[in-house]
This record gives C-alpha cells, sequence and structure tokens, in this order.
C-alpha cells in the first residue's frame, strides 16, 4: 500500500504540475490576475487524474493520453482566446466543425505567427515523452483505488465547502462556481480546469435539482428610484409602452416557478413612456445591419466619408458601446434583435430557433404587411443562422444559398448590396437585415481579400500594417452603405427610409497597441467597447443624442420610432429617447451608469460628472445587473414570448 500511494503521489505531482504550468501560461498570455482556487483545484484535479490512472494496467498511454487532453484543452483556450478574445464554451467545441471550415486559413495564420506559443503549450508533454520511461506500468488493486477514490471525494469535497466559507457577493469564488455567471469570471476565479468541468457538468444535466436549487432569484432592483426631477418638466404626459399583459393572471394559472418568477419579474419593472419620437418613422422602410468589426473610428472623413456622413449627420450618439459577449458575432446579433443579455454556454441565438420570437422586429414588421429579408455574405449555415434567421422573421439568403459564393475571404460587402438591392426595392414597405463580412479579421495584406484591394487608399496612413489593414477592410463597407444610399436616392425613397447600424463586437482582430495608435489617445477598459450607431433617414436634420447607450437599446429605440406596440418591460435594452436611467451592462458584470464606471477585472468605481460615491447606490446597480443577467437566461430557456402572447389571446 505504502508503495501504491507513492506511486499515486508521484502521478498527483505530474498531472497538477501540468495543469499549474499551463494555467501560469493561459493567465500570462490572457492577462488573467493571479488567484488562490485554480492553483488548489489544480491539486486536487491532478490527484483525481492520478485516481483514475491508477485503475489501467497501461500506465504511461494513459498518463501520455489524459496529459495531452489536459494540454490540448489549455493550448486551445489560449489560441481561441488570441483569435477572438474571448474564450470558449464546450458547446462551440463541439461545433468547432464551421469554426474551422470557415476560418481555416486565419487558424494557421496564427498558429504560424505564434509557433513559439505552440512549442510552450505542448512543452510538458515533450518532458513528458522524456520522462515516460520512468513511470512503472501498474494497475493497483480494487481496494487501493476505491480507498484512493473515497480520499479524493474527501478532499475535493473539502475544497468545495472551502469555497462556500468565502464571500457569497457576484464576482467572486463562490459567485463563479455556484452560478457559473460568465467564463472571464470562472477563468479567474476556477481557472482554465474546473471552468471546463463546470460547463461539461451544466451541459449535461441544466435541470439537475442542485442547481435549480443554488440559483438565485435575485430582487427587482430600480437602480435610480429617485432620479433628479427634470427642471423645467413638460406639459405632455406620455403613456407608458407597454402592452395588456394580465401578469396577475399569468401568475395564479401556473404551476411553473420559472414562469412565475419571470412574471413576478417583468411586472416588478418601471416601464419607460412613449415620447416626441414615438411613431416618427411609423410605416418607413427598415435596413438593419449588424457590420462586421465596425468600430468607433472606422468612420473617417478621409477614408470613408459616407459611414463619417451617416454618424455625425443623422443622430449622433457619442456616449454608445458595443460590448463583446461570448459567442462574437452570432451573439451580438441576438443582443440585437432581442434586447437581452445572452446566455453563456450556448448559441443563444440558435437557441431562439423553437421559440416565439414575434416580439423582435422581423415579425413585428412582417405582421404588419412588410417585406422582410435577411442577408449574409457569409456560409448560410454558419451559426445555424439558416435555422434562427427565418424564425425570426426574415427570408434568410447567404453565400451559397440564394447569394453568389463570392470564393473569396472575406467576401465583398458592396457585391452583396449590388446583388440583393434588386430583390426588395420595389416592394414597399420593406424591412431588410444585413450582416456584413468585409470588416472580418485577419487584417494582413495576404489573409485578407478586402484589406489587399483597398490597400493603395490607406498605404500613406501613419499606422501600422494591421490597423492599416484593418481600415482598408472598412472601406469595402462604407463603398457598400454608398451604394446602398445611391440606389435608396435614384428610387426616390431615401427619405422615407431609416438605416441603423451597429457592430457585432470591436475589432477583436487588433491588438492594444493597433488599437491605441487607431483611437488617438490612452485607452481604457471601456474605450475598446466605444463605438458609433448610426441611426440615419437621409435628408434629416443632425441631432446629438449624448444620453448612455449600448447595442442592447437598439429594440426598444427602433420599436418606438416606428409606433410598434410593444412592452418596454419585456427587455433589459430601453428606447434611447426615453428618459429611463441609462445603464451599459459588459459580459463581465462591468458597467457604466451616468454616476459612475465600474471595471469588474479591477475591481474599481470611477465616479463621474462630480457625483459622490455612493454604496448604497452601487449596490442596487449590481443587484439590477444581476437580476438582469438571471432573467435573461430564463427568458430563453422557458420561450416567454409563447406564454406572453397565450395570455394576451
Amino acid at each position: 500500500m505504502k508503495r501504491s500511494l507513492n506511486k499515486i503521489l508521484v502521478y498527483t505531482l505530474i498531472y497538477s504540475g501540468i495543469i499549474i504550468y499551463d494555467e501560469i501560461l493561459l493567465r500570462w498570455i490572457c492577462k488573467l490576475e493571479f488567484t488562490l482556487f485554480p492553483f488548489v483545484f489544480a491539486l486536487l484535479l491532478g490527484f483525481g487524474l492520478a485516481v483514475i490512472t491508477s485503475l489501467f494496467k497501461h500506465t504511461r498511454i494513459v498518463m501520455g493520453v489524459l496529459s495531452f487532453i489536459i494540454l490540448l484543452l489549455y493550448g486551445t483556450q489560449i489560441f481561441y482566446f488570441l483569435f477572438f478574445g474571448t474564450y470558449f464554451m464546450v458547446f462551440s467545441l463541439l461545433n468547432a466543425t464551421q469554426v474551422v471550415t470557415v476560418f481555416y486559413g486565419e487558424i494557421i495564420i496564427l498558429i504560424r505567427d505564434n509557433l513559439w506559443l505552440l512549442f510552450l503549450c505542448l512543452l510538458p508533454f515533450l518532458v513528458f515523452i522524456g520522462l515516460k520511461r520512468y513511470i512503472v506500468e501498474k494497475k493497483y488493486s480494487l481496494k487501493a483505488s476505491l480507498i484512493y477514490s473515497l480520499v479524493w471525494l474527501l478532499l475535493f469535497g473539502l475544497g468545495i465547502g472551502s469555497v462556500y466559507l468565502t464571500s457569497h457577493k457576484e464576482n467572486t469564488t463562490y459567485d463563479a462556481l455556484v452560478y457559473h455567471p460568465e467564463p472571464e469570471s470562472s477563468m479567474l476565479y476556477l481557472g482554465a480546469a474546473m471552468t471546463i468541468g463546470v460547463d461539461i457538468t451544466r451541459l449535461l444535466v441544466d435541470n439537475i435539482p442542485f442547481i435549480e436549487n443554488a440559483v438565485r432569484t435575485p430582487d427587482i432592483i430600480d437602480p435610480d428610484p429617485d432620479p433628479d426631477p427634470d427642471p423645467d418638466p413638460t406639459p405632455i404626459t406620455y403613456k407608458d409602452n407597454v402592452l395588456p399583459i394580465p401578469f396577475d393572471t399569468m401568475i395564479a394559472n401556473t404551476s411553473n416557478k420559472k414562469l412565475i418568477a419571470l412574471s413576478t419579474y417583468f411586472k416588478g419593472k418601471t416601464p419607460t413612456k412613449q415620447n416626441e419620437m414615438t411613431g416618427k418613422y411609423k410605416g418607413y422602410n427598415l435596413i438593419l445591419i449588424t457590420a462586421e468589426s465596425f468600430s468607433y473610428f472606422s468612420a473617417r472623413q478621409d477614408i470613408t466619408p459616407t459611414l463619417y456622413n451617416m454618424v455625425h449627420n443623422g443622430y449622433y450618439f457619442p456616449n454608445f458601446y458595443t460590448p463583446i459577449w461570448r459567442v462574437s458575432t452570432s451573439d451580438g446579433e441576438y443582443v440585437q434583435f432581442t434586447g437581452m443579455i445572452p446566455k453563456d454556454g450556448v448559441w443563444s441565438m440558435f437557441r431562439t430557433t423553437e421559440n416565439n420570437m414575434n416580439f423582435v422586429m422581423g415579425n413585428m414588421l412582417k405582421n404588419l404587411g412588410y417585406t422582410t429579408y435577411a442577408f449574409h455574405d457569409g456560409t448560410y449555415t454558419y451559426y445555424d443562422r439558416n435555422f434562427s434567421h427565418p424564425n425570426l422573421g426574415y427570408t434568410y439568403l447567404a453565400s451559397g444559398h440564394g447569394l453568389t459564393n463570392q470564393h473569396i475571404w472575406p467576401a465583398s460587402d458592396i457585391a452583396m448590396m449590388k446583388e440583393t438591392i434588386p430583390m426588395y426595392i420595389d416592394k414597399e414597405p420593406f424591412h431588410v437585415y444585413y450582416m456584413t463580412i468585409s470588416g472580418h479579421q485577419n487584417y494582413t495584406w495576404m489573409g485578407n481579400s478586402m484589406a489587399n484591394k483597398n490597400k493603395a487608399l490607406v498605404q500613406d496612413l501613419d499606422y501600422s500594417d494591421l490597423s492599416k489593414g484593418y481600415l482598408a477592410t472598412q472601406i469595402e463597407l462604407d463603398r457598400a452603405m454608398q451604394y446602398l444610399l445611391e440606389q435608396l436616392r435614384a428610387k426616390g425613397i431615401a427619405d422615407n427610409t431609416v438605416i441603423a447600424l451597429s457592430a457585432d463586437h470591436y475589432p477583436y482582430g487588433l491588438k492594444s497597441p493597433q488599437i491605441r495608435e487607431l483611437f488617438g489617445s490612452p485607452i481604457d477598459y471601456f474605450d475598446y467597447y466605444r463605438n458609433n450607431f448610426i441611426l440615419y433617414v437621409d435628408g434629416m436634420r443632425p441631432v446629438q443624442m449624448d444620453r448612455l447607450s449600448s447595442s442592447i437599446d437598439i429594440l426598444p429605440t427602433l420599436a418606438n420610432l416606428f409606433g410598434l406596440p410593444y412592452d418596454s418591460r419585456l427587455f433589459v435594452g430601453q428606447d434611447m429617447f426615453s428618459t429611463a436611467t441609462p445603464m451599459v451592462v459588459f459580459v463581465n458584470k462591468s458597467y457604466i451608469t451616468d454616476k459612475v464606471e465600474y471595471d469588474a477585472s479591477k475591481k474599481t468605481y470611477t465616479w463621474l460628472k462630480g457625483a459622490i460615491a455612493d454604496t448604497d447606490y452601487t449596490n442596487r446597480v449590481e443587484k439590477a445587473i444581476t437580476a438582469h443577467f438571471y432573467y435573461s437566461v430564463l427568458f430563453l430557456d422557458n420561450d416567454y414570448y409563447q406564454f406572453v402572447e397565450n395570455n394576451l389571446k
């Protein structure tokens, strides 16, 4: 028994050493702080893998396979972060074929440019191969393995229990383990190995009792219940933007605790009111665009004059943000379509496929007789848009299915405009959605057809090649918008068409040095996500909107502008023209209000405009944000629109 114990300890040290090495490497590359529990769990997981190894006779093979899997998961996580600027979920890993098929060229370039990092990722395995002859081939008795298993369960239970003894506030180790709010927090406090383990558990057993009981039901909190009164109140009394939803009846007539919680939450929210912008564009055409990697510095007078004109001569939003979510582009679409926060661990947009989505712009306008199309110059099936977008109310066409496959990477947005505009321009009123692709990374001359196409137009700019490559891709988007406006003007309907354009995410294909040089000044966490929102009608008088807003506010804003019957309580987002207290929420639960900026990665508060530090206020805001995240998940998982519609009939 003593000899077997010595071997178990050796195996534990090997596995734990590999996990700790990888954890340090990941935190160095991804700029994550060092916290205690990732290394505690590294030891516990190492012991668990050692116990598993003891069950097999061919120890070297088992240890080699398990060690390689550890290194593969960590290495994939690191390179995924370098590519997408975020961490992968197990669900995305299970659907990795789509990513590899579409981005294989860029992935090869990424690996080629980081061979030194690939070597560092594989170094422990190379060391293991060199030392494997010292590992004795031995299968332990069932009794010994059972004893070690029980010891591991005891130690692992103590490790989990010690987490329960720590703070139970948001953005803590306890929060990351029990509620698994989002991978940034989980990576920081639990480490990559435990994050993947928790993710797998929740993916396999989404509704097991201990998770159901663990989920907190946040209070309904108004972050600013008594805002300063308007010094010059208008005599006009506006109605609330609500529908006659019988929440009390809905609560009384169901035994489903989640639907009761949702109905209680939405009933308790303060609705936004109609305003002078309500119905301003009723009956207009709507062109809604998610522009790949469009950014604050994309709109320039010198090289992208159309974008610049639309930003500054429409409704100008200088305090607009585009937070990045877990599934970058797809979640960027989800936020814009639904006004809700995406669920971590899944593709939220795809999850809507079987849900009632009658309260999104596509279906609301389609039900009013609008012609509705959705176009994408990327792969038709990518992110399973071929399932989700028709359910949003669109006839969906994309590369290889309804649109010409341009056989270049990335495809040209102006080519998409030329092919698609004739499909709808004679079918007023129309609502068209575009997901562009010309601005996609990477931004090298050889790796990006749009960068290479427009290289001469940016060559004289005083930037690095990567920054110039990015701007060259935005020229293609600018040309697409110029062509779109030309066609609308030629048809005589440009002044009867609302164009709304927002990014899916910031250009994470650029690194901090390039973003800093394009930004033109030092930047903080929030500056990465600062952006422009284009809301433009040709010939309009420019209007500056200083109100804080983000992409989650687009749906309720458009619904109000088009005079659609909708209930403002059913969204996390708010009408940008409303008087409601503004708030921008980020994936790691950082936030900005009109009083304070909170950087969750550093746990720092920056009070704005002379606001006085107020702990009670930040506590209310953070409880409200917890509720936003929690009920957004319940909303998606429980097909809440269907429940509402069943009771509206």
